[in-house]
């Protein structure tokens, strides 16, 4: 059973890649410090994870007292953010603290507060950023937001059913491809979506990536799409999606692989870690096992071109016209400090992931096998536009869902690859020349 807190969760990543999502919310002033001068707030969405914002509200509650600064952390419905954002751009008014994600850096250069600063002390402090943050956060040279966290999206699949194929990890999209092949004759099929919704857009472009395909160049200008890597990756998933997959995948919305591995009959699929959480929270059973245990997690498969994993990230800005930006730096040092992170990234159970290396030490990795995989994902990660930055044009090209059409054209065979790869290369170029825009997400 698929909850409505992860179909409203993965709704949200659509619209922003910002956040998790779910309809709990979070509104604190601590009223010790109610009529603190320069008051702090904080704009951000709820949490997947209730406990997480338990963690910032006691956070918020513990600097307040110590700095006699009142602080306001206000969460307001995913669909709403957007929309929250603009409207504070407009008015150049708002909140001090604004959660924001991928693409925001360089869409908002000119309105956020340099924080160079914090982040390089934070990178000192904590054994570095992930390449992937500086591609997040960085423009010209300064850092405009802080990365905050990302949640991965690893190969999910059943080691029992690998076990009774005589194999035991897929390390390779050829051993992905060798794999699924057994297991589809067996009546459990791959599941990778290709319709649209954010699963497949991560899923797609990991393919792509692995075998050295790009779209857009280092510049995040010119358009690269038309490559003999390209060609390659659509020619796999066309394989891969004939010999191995259904064609149920095409129409699946992004809690589709939830319900394929969830029901027992599906065997691998690339997603987050909400299908094993959702098979432990709720004691799922599955042949009298318990479905969590047969579940497991592994980085993404490795194509020609190594490893490339992608994942939903979100960072936090504060606007140069806040009206207490000093503040809003120390309560971020405050937040992203040794023992608040740690207890931060614990509150989440997982799904908060750091983009600062030390933080990768913490337990919570380690009190479970089947987050094994955490310390391997930082380094293969990307975000939407590399190995250019993220921009409005990538968000637009990721909102339009163009590279999974592309996938989706070839593995069906409605198009040639030539044919998918020249069509896609068009609807990219219109993108970054402001010739088509993004279109209105639904409620």
């Amino acid at each position: 059973m698929i909850t409505a807190s992860v179909i409203n969760r993965r709704q949200f990543l659509k619209t922003s890649g910002a956040t998790l999502a779910a309809l709990y919310g979070l509104n604190y002033l601590d009223p010790s410090a109610a009529q603190a001068r320069d008051e702090i707030r904080f704009l951000t969405v709820i949490s997947y994870i209730p406990s997480s914002d338990v963690e910032l509200k006691k956070q918020a509650a513990a600097f307040s007292k110590e700095k006699g600064v009142g602080i306001n952390i206000e969460t307001i419905a995913h669909l709403q953010l957007p929309a929250k954002v603009a409207s504070q751009v407009h008015a150049k008014s708002g909140h001090d603290i604004v959660a924001l994600g991928p693409g925001a850096a360089e869409l908002y250069k000119d309105l956020l507060a340099d924080v160079s600063d914090l982040a390089e002390e934070l990178g000192r402090a904590y054994g570095g950023w992930y390449e992937f943050a500086k591609d997040m956060s960085m423009v010209n040279g300064k850092w405009k937001t802080v990365p905050w966290w990302y949640f991965a999206y690893p190969l999910v699949l059943r080691s029992d059913l690998l076990k009774e194929v005589g194999e035991s990890k897929i390390d390779t999209y050829d051993d992905l491809l060798r794999v699924g092949k057994k297991l589809k004759v067996r009546g459990h099929p791959v599941g990778i979506a290709l319709g649209h919704c954010i699963d497949a857009t991560i899923s797609c472009h990991c393919v792509l990536g692995a075998f050295g395909g790009r779209y857009v160049a280092e510049d995040s200008k010119t358009i690269v799409i038309d490559s003999a890597e390209t060609a390659r990756a659509l020619e796999y998933m066309k394989k891969l999606f004939e010999e191995a997959m259904e064609p149920a995948v095409l129409s699946w919305d992004d809690a589709g692989n939830n319900r394929h591995m969830l029901s027992g009959r599906g065997s691998v699929t690339i997603n987050s870690t909400a299908i094993y959480c959702l098979a432990r929270d709720k004691k799922m059973m599955l042949d009298n096992k318990p479905l969590a245990e047969l579940l497991d997690h592994y980085v993404p498969p490795q194509g020609p071109a190594g490893y490339c994993s992608y994942a939903p990230s979100a960072c936090l800005g504060i606007w140069n016209f806040a009206k207490n930006i000093s503040g809003a730096k120390e309560f971020l040092r405050y937040h992203i400090s040794r023992e608040n992170f740690n207890n931060w990234i614990t509150a989440g159970q997982g799904y908060n992931m750091p983009m600062l290396k030390e933080f990768e030490k913490n337990p919570v990795w380690d009190a479970d096998p089947k987050y094994k995989f955490v310390k391997e994902y930082g380094p293969t990660m990307h975000i939407q536009g590399w190995p250019g930055k993220p921009t409005m044009y990538s968000n637009i090209v990721t909102n339009l869902y163009i590279v999974p059409d592309m996938f989706a054209a070839v593995a069906t065979g409605k198009k040639s690859v030539p044919e998918a790869i020249k069509w896609a290369e068009k609807e990219i170029k219109q993108v970054y020349a402001g010739e088509k825009k993004a279109r209105p997400q639904k409620g």
